[in-house]
């Protein structure tokens, strides 16, 4: 069962969008949800991101984006030497064109600007309009948790490069399977979800914001990609997503499983190359299109570097 409150902050003359259907412009939405899981195994994806720290325009330099009005410290990766993993803090969101929504990881901080991870070279000395956030990390969800087993319950994430890294709750803390290594620091990107297995049952809230605009989320060859729906209100029909030309028509796959802890084979979604279709090659309609339970995710597989695209609950 799934909880969820919402609320408009430096509210306009218009609500959300998934809350009355005439609106046509939009305010700031916070809010929380909460997650009750029994034992056994789960996709677990946030549904919120954190607040923008910045919004703007500026003209990039190679790979650096200059910022005002803020404290670029504060945006630094973690520089641990003590054992524990260095992570990024925080990212730049390219707001629109051919790059918007994509998450790319602040490297390193100057007075006045940061410089950022794979920002493409095409993008050098034009004008971007950009936001950053703080990432969305294991500490902000776990921690809080209620239920959670310390040295048993498990997270796995699912990295790029194909690894399984496990993550647990130990002394109140989340760390490595050492169960020592203070790990909470590792950031769930935007779109993204880890793989729960828990004992027994397991309340999970989480807060923040309802993104505004677009999320591309990259997916990787050879590799689980988890990918979650940023909507705390509606669940996704794979129909309304952008699988239709993300997945490689006939061979890739987007599998969802089922979200009462036992993991069981949902559905396999495959495109023809300009719909969604099952494991006949049968097109879906909206009506029998699968979907991705509220906080929930499926794992795709391709067999070439791409990107899914979210749109916006509130920009649908």
């Amino acid at each position: 069962m799934k909880k969820i409150n919402l609320f408009a902050v430096l509210t306009l003359a218009a609500t959300p969008a998934f809350l009355h259907a005439q609106t046509t412009s939009y305010s700031s939405v916070v809010g929380y949800s909460s997650s009750n899981l029994t034992g056994g195994q789960y996709i677990f994806a946030p549904t919120f991101v954190k607040p923008a720290v910045f919004e703007g325009s500026a003209t990039v330099s190679g790979t650096s984006l200059p910022v005002t009005g803020i404290s670029t410290a504060n945006l630094a990766p973690s520089s641990f030497s003590d054992g524990r993993p260095n992570y990024p803090t925080s990212y730049v969101e390219i707001l629109s064109g051919a790059f918007g929504g994509i998450a790319y990881d602040i490297t390193a901080v100057s007075a006045g600007s940061v410089t950022v991870a794979d920002l493409p070279s095409s993008l050098n000395g034009t004008s971007v309009n950009f936001a950053i956030r703080s990432h969305m990390t294991l500490a902000d969800i776990i921690t809080p948790a209620s239920g959670f087993s310390e040295y048993s319950d498990a997270i796995a994430i699912y990295n790029s490069d194909g690894t399984i890294s496990l993550r647990y709750l130990a002394g109140g803390v989340v760390t490595l399977d050492d169960f020592a290594t203070e790990a909470g620091h590792t950031p769930i990107y935007p779109g993204n979800g880890v793989i729960l297995n828990v004992s027994g049952p397991v309340s999970l809230t989480v807060s923040g914001e309802v993104k505004a605009t677009t999320t591309r989320i990259p997916v990787y060859p050879g590799v689980n990609n988890v990918v979650g729906t940023l909507n705390p209100s509606v669940q996704l029909k794979a129909t309304d997503s952008t699988l239709a030309t993300s997945l490689a028509a006939y061979s890739d796959a987007a599998t969802i499983y089922s979200n009462d802890g036992l993991f069981g084979l949902g559905s396999i979604v495959y495109s023809d190359g300009a719909a969604v279709t099952d494991d006949t090659f049968t097109p879906f309609t909206s009506a029998t299109s699968p979907s991705l339970p509220i906080g929930s995710g499926m794992i795709v597989n391709v067999a070439s570097p791409g990107f899914i695209d979210l749109a916006s609950p509130l920009n649908p």
